[in-house]
C-alpha cells in the first residue's frame, strides 16, 4: 500500500494505474458496520481488477479481476 492508501500490488502483480476510487460506508448503526475503500485498477499485465480494503478488519480483498 502506498502512503496515500492506494494498492501497490494485487495478487502479486504491480498496479500500473488506479482508474477510480470510492468509499462505501453502511450499516454504521449495527454491530457489524461496513466501511470499505474500493479501487478499480489496471495491473502492469494489462488486466483490470477491483479491490477493496475493509477498514473495519484492516485487510484487502479482490472483488473481481486478476
Amino acid at each position: 500500500m502506498h502512503v496515500d492508501g492506494t494498492p501497490q500490488h494485487v495478487n502479486r502483480q504491480p498496479v500500473a494505474l488506479v482508474r477510480e476510487e470510492w468509499r462505501v460506508v453502511d450499516r454504521w448503526w449495527t454491530e457489524e458496520p461496513v466501511s470499505r475503500r474500493y479501487f478499480d485498477v489496471v495491473l502492469q499485465s494489462g488486466e483490470n481488477a477491483v479491490v477493496f480494503r475493509d477498514e473495519e478488519r484492516a485487510c484487502w480483498f479482490t472483488q473481481r479481476g486478476a
